[in-house]
């Protein structure tokens, strides 16, 4: 068993987008009963043994490899199944808590499969330590930790999800063909019949997995380029940069630069000191 860590939350750490509120590892997991939920987010990672979750009418069987996910303030309990039920534990919280779970898609209480448990773990275990050292600014370190954890979750529970890994690979030669010719004219047809579907659907495969529409995804490449020319070739101006990066004049160039950045050309160009 690992001592519970509970470090003191203060005032500062409550107003950080992530805070660690407690941590800790049980090598046989207890019963556990929360009529009235837990105040903070929470994830439980399962190593060995099998447990089970109940949130309110579900029940869900936890195995080696698979984690569950409890939202603040809900009624829920776990218990092992076959013992022992080897759990580590993190609890968190946040304002960027909400757009991180929206993001990962993860919108309730329930367990998930993790596609690489032991990189989550060395995780908390680095958060774990980080919390046992006294550190004066130890809130902020382990907001960091915890930062990169969460990112790491995300990605484990996300693309663990058949679809959205299928979906990923299945866009992979659409992108790289679109690295190999944003510098002419590429047309919706053509990025679809790299992978031999409809361009209906590919507007939908890229709405689902990326938040965005084919054409978006393109410019957003040209002007990643335009910038890589900014820096490489400082003295060449808008009109040279433009047809080099798939746009057929300056003036739209600019346009689809501003809207996608912010800030025309020339004034990226100068807060970047070039």
């Amino acid at each position: 068993m690992t001592i519970p860590s509970f470090p003191i939350v203060t005032e500062t750490d409550a107003q950080l987008p992530l805070y660690l509120t407690s941590i800790g590892h049980w090598e046989a997991q207890e019963r556990t009963k929360r009529p009235v939920g837990f105040p903070d987010f929470q994830w439980l990672q399962a190593l060995s043994g099998t447990g089970e979750l109940t949130v309110g009418d579900q029940r869900y069987v936890v195995k080696p490899g698979q984690g569950f996910f409890l939202f603040p303030n809900e009624a829920h309990a776990y218990r092992a199944l076959l013992e022992p039920w080897d759990v580590h534990w993190i609890s968190f919280n946040g304002n960027l808590m909400p757009s991180l779970l929206k993001q990962a898609g993860i919108e309730r209480s329930g367990v998930f499969t993790t596609t690489a448990p032991d990189s989550l773990i060395t995780h908390m275990k680095s958060i774990y330590a980080m919390s046992l050292t006294g550190h004066p600014f130890m809130g902020m370190e382990c907001s960091k930790l915890l930062y990169a954890f969460l990112l790491d979750l995300m990605r484990n529970v996300w693309t663990s999800s058949p679809s959205a890994a299928d979906n990923y690979m299945k866009l992979h030669p659409v992108t790289q063909y679109i690295e190999a010719h944003y510098d002419r004219t590429i047309t919706i047809d053509e990025m679809a019949q790299c992978i031999g579907i409809s361009s209906q659907h590919l507007c939908h495969l890229f709405k689902i997995t990326l938040k965005m529409r084919p054409m978006e995804y393109v410019n957003r490449e040209r002007i990643n380029k335009s910038k890589e020319w900014m820096f490489r070739e400082p003295g060449m101006k808008m009109q040279e940069i433009a047809p080099l990066v798939g746009f057929e004049t300056a003036s739209y160039f600019s346009y689809v630069f501003k809207k996608v950045e912010g800030m025309s050309p020339e004034q990226f160009k100068r807060s970047h000191g070039r």
